[in-house]
Formats: structure tokens, C-alpha cells, sequence
């Protein structure tokens, strides 16, 4: 009886291994790819989550991490199609949309920055009020 115990709990740890290995190495390519895209290694970033979204590609967060590096880059319209993929893939994923309302601020689009983080902060994404008024005024000014 304890042979086949140990027989069951060697099958168990060899059925689970993959997937455990494969969610390690996802974690070292976003560990990697966010030490590169904070040193400016934007080109670095983008293979590392690149190589991160082989293994988990329809990842809203993986895909949101791209978009800020292609923010970062200056590349917005790039960004504002990762944030949309990532969008499209969960509708409930707060940090796309503060991002996508972050390339809309940059390019004086108040109104739809606005209802991008107002929608944000509405999920529980973190959101000071007052950049919120901030970006009213702005629009307001416009």
C-alpha cells in the first residue's frame, strides 16, 4: 500500500512539473522584461515578453506590459493596440484600460483619457482623484 502511495505522489509530481516549470519561466521573462524596459532596453523587453507570451498568450497583463514599453518608446499607436488586445481578451482588466488612458492624456485626447482611467479606478485600479480632476480641467480647457 505505501509502494503504490508513492507511486501515485511520483505520478502527481511528474503530471504537475510542466506546468509549474512552464510558470517559472513566464515569471523570468517578466522579471526580465521589466528590468530591461527600466534600464531602457525597450527592443530587450519586448523579446522577453515576447517569449513570455509564447507560454501564456492570452495573457491581458503580458500583453499590457508590451504597451508600456511601446508607450515608453514613444510608440503609442503600437501601444494603444496592445492595450486593446489585452482589452478584447478581458474586458475587466483595469490596468489596460488606465494605460490606454495614459497614450490618450499624452496626446491631449482628455475626454477619452478620462473615461479610460475613471473606468480603471471604477475596477479598483489605483487612481488619485485629483489626477482625475486634472485631466477635467484640461478637458475643459480644450
Amino acid at each position: 500500500m505505501k509502494r503504490l502511495s508513492y507511486l501515485s505522489l511520483a505520478l502527481l509530481i511528474l503530471l504537475l512539473l510542466p506546468a509549474w516549470s512552464a510558470a517559472q519561466s513566464v515569471q523570468s521573462y517578466i522579471d526580465q522584461g521589466v528590468k530591461d524596459s527600466q534600464a531602457g532596453r525597450y527592443d530587450q523587453a519586448l523579446k522577453a515578453f515576447d517569449q513570455a507570451l509564447k507560454l501564456k498568450p492570452k495573457d491581458p497583463a503580458l500583453i499590457t506590459y508590451k504597451g508600456i514599453v511601446y508607450y515608453a518608446r514613444g510608440n503609442n499607436a503600437q501601444a494603444l493596440k496592445e492595450f486593446e488586445t489585452a482589452i478584447q481578451i478581458n474586458p475587466n482588466f483595469a490596468r489596460a484600460y488606465y494605460q490606454r488612458g495614459m497614450v490618450y492624456q499624452s496626446q491631449e485626447k482628455y475626454r477619452q483619457a478620462i473615461e479610460d482611467i475613471t473606468k480603471a479606478k471604477r475596477m479598483g485600479y489605483g487612481v488619485d482623484p485629483d489626477f482625475i480632476g486634472y485631466l477635467e480641467r484640461k478637458a475643459g480647457a480644450k
